[in-house]
């Protein structure tokens, strides 16, 4: 099982560099972490955007830009239609977001003949190291960055695919605590109710491969000392893996309040689509930016894997 973003690194070279697209990189961080990743073995770099700022980058950040495909493309819309072509057409395994918002990007993904939409919901799964005294583990929660106010099939799903990312971690059978301000269902409080039903929904094996429960906050999700005195039992309480949110407000806030207060770094990647699609955020360092990569390159092998068990 993959502990650290160390870890993940690590696991992602030896699997071999996948060719990553990065859409309109403006910003040093994006530059300097392809470069990374390049120099580590974890991916071979396809740069659609400004070619000139784009080799200054490069070069600021001690590269040599002939160790990359730049494509010039100064119009950042055009520069996310082409590289979701090149998706499309499997001539990139990854796509990574620079300078352009994740609308923008998501826009060109999912339009035009030649889409990446899988009939799946796309959802964001955001990851971190746990740190707390006695815990070296990565969490992971969803959804943070995609879906706004999910209903309950549209949870069900952002679950499956938090699921698919544990299992590319090494997880074989992650916890998945379903998020609310309260432990208790109130019938007033929407996010408690859908808990409970998804918990029961999981409970037939709606999704396979994991165990699903909640509603639980957050300090009973994590903690098991503040599941004990709470009196919150469940093989979930304490010990969650995977958090799911209420709603894009509240893991905005809980991602950001990571970075700016705990000073984590987020991995970020949008399962659901033909490839994994990176949206770190535009502030984000190039080790954040890394992870992401290294993490892209983890769900392209766990797809190929599930490809290969679906043969006859």
């Amino acid at each position: 099982m993959i502990r650290n973003f160390r870890m993940m690194v690590r696991r992602a070279a030896a699997l071999g560099p996948k060719t990553v697209a990065v859409i309109a990189p403006q910003e040093s961080s994006s530059v300097e972490a392809i470069e990374e990743a390049r120099r580590k073995g974890l991916a071979r770099g396809v740069l659609i955007g400004h070619r000139a700022l784009i080799e200054q980058m490069l070069r600021q950040a001690g590269a040599d830009p002939a160790g990359h495909e730049i494509i010039d493309e100064r119009d950042m819309d055009r520069a996310a239609d082409r590289g979701a072509e090149m998706a499309a057409a499997g001539e990139v395994d990854i796509l990574l977001k620079g300078g352009i918002s994740t609308n923008r990007l998501l826009q060109a993904v999912l339009k035009g003949p030649r889409t990446l939409r899988t009939g799946r919901l796309m959802s964001d799964v955001a990851l971190f190291e746990d740190r707390r005294e006695g815990v070296r583990k990565i969490m992971m929660l969803s959804d943070g960055g995609v879906n706004v106010a999910p209903d309950l099939k549209e949870k069900i799903q952002i679950i499956r695919n938090a699921v698919a990312v544990a299992h590319a971690l090494g997880i074989p059978v992650p916890r998945v605590a379903i998020l609310s301000g309260v432990e208790k269902v109130q019938p007033e409080v929407r996010s408690t109710v859908d808990a409970l039903a998804l918990a029961k929904i999981c409970s037939y094996g709606e999704v396979p491969g994991c165990v699903v429960d909640g509603p639980f906050a957050l300090d009973n999700a994590i903690s098991p000392e503040a599941a004990k005195i709470k009196k919150v039992e469940s093989p979930v309480a304490g010990e969650a893996d995977i958090l799911i949110m209420p709603d894009l407000e509240a893991g905005n806030i809980f991602g950001k309040s990571l970075v700016y207060y705990a000073g984590r770094d987020l991995a970020h990647v949008i399962v659901g689509a033909r490839v994994p699609i990176l949206i770190s955020s535009r502030s984000d360092p190039p080790a954040a930016r890394l992870a992401s990569i290294a993490l892209g390159v983890l769900m392209v092998e766990e797809a190929r894997k599930r490809e290969e068990e679906a043969k006859p």
